[in-house]
């Protein structure tokens, strides 16, 4: 038997039942039993033996407490230690056993210990076992037996009023609930963890299992925190939070719930179950495989495992495989709707949209008084494009089940869409709500269409059908849009048939994210549309958000080749394994931004060396349903360990033309003189010395950390920089490196930042050391923005034209250079070109009148008068109340009507 101390896992945290679950991680990394759990325990009119059975319930138990043989079976089933023997005693109640055999999939044994039980707790694990096992309208009437009791006389204990709440939620699943029970049991949870035992924590973890299935998150997140404070080796309460980490996608703190559950059992079904769930949603089957391979062998009828094999063999793109193993659960639980909502649900989050549907419906089918595989089938036609059904599906399902929050905020977001204003084009359908918008709108059919022939050109593919682009008015009803929930972090995202995107606008930080370049950002998501429809949807994260990026209408940034020249030379760049989880598990902040610009290099790299065909060909093994090891070398002729050698070296060749790898580099330079110098090597040796200091105490406190073969890596960085000694380059000392080196772009830098420090004039000799600059390192936009406030000062701004249009270009987030280089080509004559800068301004930034203005001057001038009419009708939407606007309006119509 093992027993483990509470020691190893209760460390302190203070939680407070007022704290909201946005003021604490929603997975703490400790936390401390609570202080009135504590009071009781430690109470002096307590028997030894009545305060061993308090240090077990409370989950604070040692060796010397487990006294009995129910104590001993209380602290195995609460460890989930189901081989345990005193699970096997006799004289164990019934119901502690039953539930050990229900954990482990045994249904017929655990009805057989129970034949003579009569509590609620029986009652309840009856209703279990017989719905496992298939038998339905059994475990209708068991159910029955306690909420029957419940509604006939009054229950004055917790224990007994939490089991019967319990059955009342497993009966609103076999057979529907009318709105008002959610309500009832709500508060009855409530009456037993308040009223008739604070200190009762099942009352809690039943309660936020309730709030967690109706996607109340919060208030789920924060019951948790509770019932953990009250018994902190709670196995359920972390496996509900590190599923609750999961719908967030937050992948750090599902894994640290991994984490605890194995501090509580090295071998822990439930942690297994999480990460496995955690490897499906990553799109990591072969990690899933690996995980659920034991636990099946080791409890080959845990339900559970058997459907996330399932959707394993889902995710493999193995539907023979899928169906036998759903066949296989059919035979243990026959009719069982639970399997098919796993791996419906998983084909979904894949994209997989038909044969998820068709999963999810069998589902339904099965149960048809069950909310969550109707929301997760609403959620997804809602992401696919499928409006109609969804609304259908929405609408059924949240008379069923009111009080689910995404269901209800989808079902309010897809109403809201059938009011929506339509525009349609040769391959796109935009939707916007009515008002503002249109003035953002009434640009985007030319320029979707421009979209669509750059991207479909390039890869050979058009989608079978027109593409819907969602113009959401604010960030919150965009993030609903995208996960039913209003807490995503971006601007845009393709579901495939369909890109939701929020406005480009300045505001609140809760109602806009900012201004950015919409048709960069939707070029980029109709990629994604392309390469999902083109692979069937089975194309890997790195490689969509490649192809996505590389048809971005802009060349790479100066910080995107910062980070990978940093990376390249310190020997961080990922290789073909890494970069798949640096996307979706990243391990440094800076992780994912570099797996972006990676991603698209390596890209960049193919089409170079094997041709533009080359990533055409590649997505078609995709296509195939080949995985990454067989894909790449049948479409490249090369295995994927000697793509990426190669690729290393080219990249290498890159840095060097951007000009971020001299030789020489500033850091040897600098340590040539402190090698001189040896005072300052006194300085650079105890800074090492230090160093190394700061990773031996590191290291010695990682060791004695527990962790286990399938937990993340606890390791973190603990590589501190060493801290140089300051080091003076003097001037001489400059000119002396600049005689030697006279093409070092770094010391051409430092020439030039030290001359505009002393005196801020750009003279003809500095203007020639920018250019100069400007050649060396072709990437870095500093000589250019000097360059463009020369000639913009001068008497011939137009000299500017070329430096703006290079920071134009690489621009996002404002339509600052935009606007005066279509002043520019104003200037000079050149209309086709002003009125190009000008509404590539006005796509920045739609809503801002001076600039509508601008544009609307600028094609008057140019006799473009529709052109004109437009960015009029604009201002009359912007600014209502301005009376010039509508007569500005009547006049160019008149001109349009007498031409």
């Amino acid at each position: 038997m093992l027993i483990r101390t509470v020691s190893a896992f209760l460390i302190v945290l203070c939680i407070t039942t007022t704290a909201t679950a946005q003021q604490v991680a929603l997975v703490p990394e400790q936390i401390l039993l609570s202080d009135a759990a504590r009071e009781a325990i430690n109470a002096v009119w307590l028997t030894d033996a009545e305060r061993a059975e308090l240090r077990v319930f409370h989950g604070v138990w040692d060796e010397s407490d487990l006294i009995t043989p129910k104590l001993e079976a209380q602290a195995a089933l609460m460890e989930w230690r189901l081989h345990d023997a005193a699970l096997e005693n006799p004289q164990v109640p019934a119901s502690l056993r039953a539930e050990a055999l229900l954990r482990a999939g045994l249904a017929a044994e655990a009805l057989l210990v129970l034949e003579d039980d009569t509590s609620f707790a029986a009652s309840r694990l009856r209703t279990e076992a017989l719905e496992m096992l298939g038998r339905v309208n059994e475990a209708i009437d068991a159910a029955n037996e306690p909420v029957e009791v419940l509604g006939q006389e009054r229950i004055d204990d917790a224990a007994r009023l939490t089991e019967a709440v319990r059955a009342m939620i497993l009966r609103a699943k076999l057979e529907g609930q009318p709105s008002r029970d959610y309500q009832s049991m709500i508060t009855l949870l409530a009456q037993a963890h308040q009223t008739l035992d604070r200190l009762y924590w099942p009352a809690r973890l039943s309660e936020a299992r309730l709030l967690a299935d109706k996607d109340s998150a919060v208030e789920a997140i924060r019951t948790l925190h509770e019932t953990l404070a009250l018994n902190p080796r709670s196995s359920e309460a972390w496996y509900e939070l590190g599923r609750l980490a999961l719908r967030r996608f937050d992948f750090d703190g599902a894994t640290l719930a991994a984490d605890h559950l194995w501090t509580i059992n090295p071998e822990h079904p439930l942690a297994i179950l999480l990460m496995t769930e955690l490897r499906l949603v990553q799109d990591d089957p072969e990690g899933a495989m690996q995980l659920l391979k034991p636990l099946r062998k080791r409890w080959p009828m845990m339900r559970e495992a058997l459907a996330f094999e399932a959707a394993t063999h889902a995710l493999f793109y193995d539907n023979d495989a899928m169906r036998a193993t759903l066949a296989e659960h059919d035979r243990q639980s026959p009719d069982s709707a639970d399997a098919h909502f796993i791996v419906g649900r998983h084909l979904s989050l894949n994209r997989q949209y038909d044969l998820a549907a068709e999963i999810l419906t069998e589902a339904i089918r099965r149960r048809p008084a069950w909310p969550a595989p109707q929301i997760e089938l609403g959620l997804m036609e809602l992401q696919s494009g499928r409006d109609a059904v969804a609304l259908a599906t929405l609408r059924a399902v949240t008379v069923l089940d009111p009080f689910n929050k995404r269901a209800v905020n989808s079902l309010f977001l897809l109403e809201s869409l059938a009011e929506y204003e339509t525009v349609e084009t040769e391959h796109f359908i935009i939707r916007y709500e009515p008002g503002i918008d249109q003035v953002m709108v009434d640009m985007m059919p030319d320029r979707l269409e421009r979209i669509h022939a750059i991207v479909s050109r390039r890869f050979g593919f058009e989608p079978d059908r027109k593409t819907v682009i969602e113009v959401m008015p604010n960030h919150k009803r965009f993030a609903v849009r995208i996960t039913g929930m209003p807490w995503i972090h971006t601007v845009a995202a393709s579901t495939g048939p369909v890109i939701a995107m929020e406005v480009p606008r300045e505001g609140p930080p809760n109602q806009h994210l900012g201004l950015f370049d919409w048709p960069r950002v939707l070029q980029h998501e109709y990629t994604h549309t392309i390469t999902l429809a083109q692979t069937a949807n089975r194309i890997p994260h790195w490689l969509t958000e490649a192809a996505a990026v590389d048809m971005e209408p802009a060349p790479r940034d100066f910080d995107r080749c910062q980070l990978l020249a940093q990376a390249y030379e310190q020997g961080t760049l990922f290789n073909l394994d890494e970069i798949k989880w640096a996307f979706v598990r990243p391990k440094r902040p800076e992780d994912r931004g570099k797996a972006y610009a990676q991603s698209h290099w390596m890209v960049q790299y193919m089409t170079q060396r094997f041709g533009d065909s080359s990533l055409v060909r590649l997505l078609e093994r995709y296509f195939q349903g080949e995985r990454e090891q067989q894909a790449i070398p049948n479409a490249l002729g090369i295995s994927r360990e000697q793509f990426y050698e190669d690729f290393l070296v080219w990249a290498g060749k890159e840095i060097e033309a951007w000009g971020l790898a001299p030789q020489p580099s500033l850091t040897m330079l600098t340590d040539q003189l402190i090698e001189n110098d040896p005072d300052r090597m006194i300085e650079l040796a105890a800074s090492r010395k230090a160093r190394l200091d700061v990773i031996a105490r590191a290291l010695s406190q990682q060791i004695g950390r527990p962790a286990s073969p399938q937990s993340r890596t606890l390791t973190g960085d603990i590589w501190p920089a060493v801290v140089r000694p300051p080091v003076e380059i003097t001037q001489t000392q400059l000119l002396t490196w600049l005689d030697e080196y006279p093409d070092h772009p770094d010391l051409w830098e430092m020439r030039i930042r030290r001359q505009l420090n002393e005196d801020d004039t750009l003279n003809d000799m500095v203007i020639t050391w920018l250019e100069k600059l400007a050649a060396l390192r072709p990437v870095d936009p500093y000589p250019h923005k000097q360059l463009a406030r020369y000639w913009l000062n001068s008497e011939t701004p137009g000299g500017a034209i070329p430096h703006l249009e290079y920071l134009d270009v690489r621009e996002q987030k404002s339509p600052v250079f935009a606007i005066e280089l279509a002043k520019l080509y104003r200037r000079e004559g050149d209309a086709d070109k002003a009125i190009t800068k000008i509404n590539r301004a006005l796509e920045i930034n739609p809503y801002h009148a001076p600039t509508r203005e601008l544009a609307a001057s600028i094609a008057v001038e140019a006799s473009n008068f529709k052109l004109a009419l437009l960015h009029i009708k604009a201002l009359t939407l912007i600014e209502p109340d301005r009376a010039l606007h509508h007569k500005r309006l009547q006049r160019i119509e008149q001109m349009i009507n007498s031409r």
